[in-house]
């Protein structure tokens, strides 16, 4: 007995994880997918989160024209121990309820590791994952239009009869 509650007292984040019920949001963790797929990512500095978060009167305002149900899309934990319809039962943003920001889900992977929430911490790794891959992939084709726009204009600039290697 009392070494569990050395290893609680050594580790409160282990024991504030257990106590509380805070869930994944599968339901953000899609529309979080969707965001991506849609381009509606912003692609920013690890710290810019304290920068880039909605502000309280934001979400006091997004809340009134949208309500609960779109509010909740922005969270990737759903806390059981308060009411639905509340704004601390909605745990880990990651948005400014217009973009995905990559910073607010380095934010949440950090948060939910010190908490001890892994199921929020993978959703949140595999979203940078997505998140850094697109980016990768959208360098590329630009990297190659650019390539493909050069080998036009020498083919247009080449002389006739003459073949560019």
């Amino acid at each position: 007995m009392l070494v569990a509650a050395g290893i609680l007292i050594s580790n409160p984040a282990l024991s504030f994880a257990q106590s509380r019920t805070v869930r994944l949001n599968e339901n953000a963790f899609a529309y979080a997918k969707e965001l991506i797929a849609q381009g509606r990512v912003v692609v920013d500095k690890k710290n810019g989160w304290r920068d880039d978060h909605p502000t309280t009167e934001e979400e006091n305002e997004f809340i009134r024209a949208h309500g609960f149900a779109e509010y909740r899309n922005w969270h990737l934990g759903l806390d059981e121990t308060h009411a639905e319809d509340t704004k601390a039962r909605h745990k880990f943003p990651f948005g400014d309820f217009k973009n995905l920001h990559r910073c607010g889900l380095l934010a949440v992977k950090s948060r939910a590791h010190q908490l001890g929430y892994a199921d929020i911490e993978k959703a949140a790794i595999r979203l940078i994952e997505i998140v850094n891959s697109k980016g990768e992939n959208e360098s590329r084709e630009a990297r190659g239009k650019v390539v493909s726009q050069a080998e036009h204009r020498l083919a247009v600039c080449a002389p006739s009869g003459v073949t560019l290697r």
